[in-house]
Protein backbone atom coordinates (compact mmCIF):
# COMPACT_ATOMS: atom_id res chain seq x y z
CA UNK A 1 0.00 0.00 0.00
CA UNK A 2 1.37 3.52 -1.11
CA UNK A 3 1.72 5.95 1.76
CA UNK A 4 -1.21 8.55 0.47
CA UNK A 5 -3.34 5.31 0.90
CA UNK A 6 -1.85 3.96 3.77
CA UNK A 7 -2.79 7.77 5.42
CA UNK A 8 -6.51 7.69 4.37
CA UNK A 9 -6.80 4.29 5.92
CA UNK A 10 -5.78 6.15 8.86
CA UNK A 11 -7.97 8.86 8.80
CA UNK A 12 -10.95 6.03 8.71
CA UNK A 13 -9.38 5.00 12.30
CA UNK A 14 -7.55 1.19 10.35
CA UNK A 15 -5.38 0.33 13.50
CA UNK A 16 -3.51 -1.95 11.24
CA UNK A 17 -2.47 0.98 8.72
CA UNK A 18 -1.49 2.90 11.52
CA UNK A 19 0.90 0.42 12.68
CA UNK A 20 2.25 -0.36 8.93
CA UNK A 21 2.66 3.64 8.66
CA UNK A 22 4.04 3.59 12.52
CA UNK A 23 6.73 0.87 10.84
CA UNK A 24 7.78 2.59 7.87
CA UNK A 25 8.40 6.19 9.36
CA UNK A 26 9.11 5.88 13.14
CA UNK A 27 13.07 5.37 12.45
CA UNK A 28 13.65 8.36 10.32
CA UNK A 29 11.39 10.36 12.70
CA UNK A 30 12.48 9.44 16.02
CA UNK A 31 16.04 9.88 14.87
CA UNK A 32 15.35 13.77 13.49
CA UNK A 33 13.60 14.19 16.73
CA UNK A 34 16.99 12.58 18.98
CA UNK A 35 19.04 15.14 16.56
CA UNK A 36 16.65 18.22 17.71
CA UNK A 37 16.41 17.25 21.15
CA UNK A 38 19.76 15.38 22.03
CA UNK A 39 17.85 13.11 24.61
CA UNK A 40 17.08 9.75 23.81
CA UNK A 41 13.93 9.49 26.36
CA UNK A 42 12.81 12.70 25.19
CA UNK A 43 12.69 11.75 22.04
CA UNK A 44 10.58 8.77 22.99
CA UNK A 45 8.16 10.78 24.15
CA UNK A 46 7.73 13.59 21.53
CA UNK A 47 7.67 10.33 19.32
CA UNK A 48 4.94 9.13 20.95
CA UNK A 49 2.83 12.57 20.78
CA UNK A 50 3.82 13.40 16.81
CA UNK A 51 2.39 9.85 16.49
CA UNK A 52 -0.77 10.51 18.55
CA UNK A 53 -1.17 13.99 16.69
CA UNK A 54 -0.85 11.36 13.20
CA UNK A 55 -3.87 9.01 14.97
CA UNK A 56 -5.81 12.44 15.23
CA UNK A 57 -5.22 14.66 12.61
CA UNK A 58 -4.87 12.06 9.63
CA UNK A 59 -7.78 13.30 8.11
CA UNK A 60 -6.12 16.73 8.09
CA UNK A 61 -3.52 15.17 5.44
CA UNK A 62 -3.40 16.21 1.96
CA UNK A 63 -1.54 14.37 -0.34
CA UNK A 64 -1.42 16.86 -3.01
CA UNK A 65 0.42 19.23 -0.51
CA UNK A 66 3.30 16.79 -0.32
CA UNK A 67 3.94 13.17 0.80
CA UNK A 68 2.94 11.52 3.63
CA UNK A 69 6.21 11.11 4.94
CA UNK A 70 7.04 15.05 4.95
CA UNK A 71 3.99 15.77 6.63
CA UNK A 72 4.86 13.39 9.76
CA UNK A 73 8.08 14.71 9.53
CA UNK A 74 6.63 18.07 9.79
CA UNK A 75 4.39 17.09 13.07
CA UNK A 76 7.44 15.76 14.48
CA UNK A 77 9.54 18.33 14.26
CA UNK A 78 7.42 21.01 15.37
CA UNK A 79 6.58 18.98 18.51
CA UNK A 80 10.14 18.59 19.08
CA UNK A 81 11.01 22.17 19.16
CA UNK A 82 8.17 22.51 21.50
CA UNK A 83 10.00 20.92 23.84
CA UNK A 84 13.11 22.15 23.12
CA UNK A 85 11.24 25.67 24.04
CA UNK A 86 9.75 24.25 27.27
CA UNK A 87 13.19 22.94 28.23
CA UNK A 88 15.08 26.30 27.89
CA UNK A 89 12.45 28.19 29.85
CA UNK A 90 12.53 25.55 32.76
CA UNK A 91 15.85 25.72 32.33
CA UNK A 92 16.20 30.02 32.78
CA UNK A 93 13.63 29.15 35.68
CA UNK A 94 16.24 26.92 37.38
CA UNK A 95 18.95 29.49 36.31
CA UNK A 96 17.33 31.93 37.95
CA UNK A 97 16.40 29.86 41.21
CA UNK A 98 19.90 29.00 41.46
CA UNK A 99 20.84 32.73 41.56
CA UNK A 100 18.60 33.27 44.17
CA UNK A 101 19.75 30.64 46.20
CA UNK A 102 23.64 31.08 47.05
CA UNK A 103 22.58 31.16 50.91
CA UNK A 104 21.42 29.10 53.38
CA UNK A 105 18.14 31.59 54.35
CA UNK A 106 17.14 31.15 50.63
CA UNK A 107 12.81 30.54 50.61
CA UNK A 108 11.48 30.64 47.01
CA UNK A 109 9.18 33.29 46.91
CA UNK A 110 5.59 32.55 48.46
CA UNK A 111 2.85 34.06 45.79
CA UNK A 112 2.72 29.45 45.55
CA UNK A 113 1.40 29.70 48.97
CA UNK A 114 -2.96 30.12 48.51
CA UNK A 115 -1.79 28.90 52.38
CA UNK A 116 -0.64 32.62 53.24
CA UNK A 117 -4.29 33.66 54.55
CA UNK A 118 -5.66 30.83 56.65
CA UNK A 119 -4.91 28.76 60.24
CA UNK A 120 -3.56 26.09 58.23
CA UNK A 121 -1.42 28.01 55.94
CA UNK A 122 0.51 29.76 59.22
CA UNK A 123 0.53 25.93 60.46
CA UNK A 124 2.78 25.09 57.73
CA UNK A 125 4.74 27.85 57.99
CA UNK A 126 5.41 27.44 61.24
CA UNK A 127 6.02 24.24 61.15
CA UNK A 128 8.62 24.57 57.61
CA UNK A 129 10.15 27.50 60.01
CA UNK A 130 11.33 25.11 62.04
CA UNK A 131 13.27 22.86 59.76
CA UNK A 132 17.08 22.95 58.90
CA UNK A 133 17.20 26.35 55.95
CA UNK A 134 18.75 23.03 54.06
CA UNK A 135 15.91 21.14 54.47
CA UNK A 136 13.43 23.67 54.33
CA UNK A 137 15.06 24.86 50.54
CA UNK A 138 14.39 21.42 49.42
CA UNK A 139 11.27 20.48 50.19
CA UNK A 140 10.10 24.28 49.26
CA UNK A 141 11.60 23.55 45.40
CA UNK A 142 10.39 20.25 45.96
CA UNK A 143 6.81 20.30 46.56
CA UNK A 144 5.74 24.53 46.23
CA UNK A 145 7.80 25.25 42.92
CA UNK A 146 7.25 21.70 41.54
CA UNK A 147 11.38 20.42 40.72
CA UNK A 148 12.09 17.21 39.97
CA UNK A 149 15.20 15.93 42.74
CA UNK A 150 17.45 16.22 39.62
CA UNK A 151 16.37 19.50 38.95
CA UNK A 152 17.30 20.89 42.89
CA UNK A 153 20.53 18.92 42.74
CA UNK A 154 21.21 21.19 39.46
CA UNK A 155 19.83 24.14 41.44
CA UNK A 156 21.59 23.63 44.66
CA UNK A 157 24.58 22.20 43.39
CA UNK A 158 24.69 19.27 45.21
CA UNK A 159 23.98 15.53 44.74
CA UNK A 160 20.67 13.78 44.10
CA UNK A 161 20.79 11.55 47.00
CA UNK A 162 21.72 14.59 49.32
CA UNK A 163 18.65 16.39 47.80
CA UNK A 164 16.51 12.86 48.54
CA UNK A 165 17.84 12.80 52.47
CA UNK A 166 17.51 16.19 52.82
CA UNK A 167 13.34 15.99 51.68
CA UNK A 168 13.01 12.79 53.65
CA UNK A 169 14.65 14.13 56.81
CA UNK A 170 12.62 17.38 56.34
CA UNK A 171 9.11 15.12 56.05
CA UNK A 172 9.83 12.72 58.96
CA UNK A 173 10.16 16.15 60.99
CA UNK A 174 6.66 17.34 59.69
CA UNK A 175 4.69 15.11 60.12
CA UNK A 176 3.73 15.76 63.46
CA UNK A 177 2.98 19.04 62.23
CA UNK A 178 1.21 17.98 59.20
CA UNK A 179 -1.24 15.52 61.05
CA UNK A 180 -2.19 19.43 62.98
CA UNK A 181 -2.64 20.61 59.72
CA UNK A 182 -4.81 18.10 58.89
CA UNK A 183 -7.20 18.21 61.69
CA UNK A 184 -7.46 22.26 61.70
CA UNK A 185 -8.93 21.58 58.44
CA UNK A 186 -11.66 19.42 59.32
CA UNK A 187 -14.50 20.76 60.00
Amino acid sequence: MDDSTLMQAVARRDESAFAELYDRFFRPVYSLIVRILRSRSEGEEVLQDAFWQVWERAGDYRPELGSAFCWIITIARRKAIDRLRGNTRRLQRLIDLHARSNDDTFVPDEPRAALVDDERGALVRAALARLHPQEKRSILLAFFDGLTHDEIALVLRIPVGTVKARIRRGMIKLRPSLAQVRQAGEP
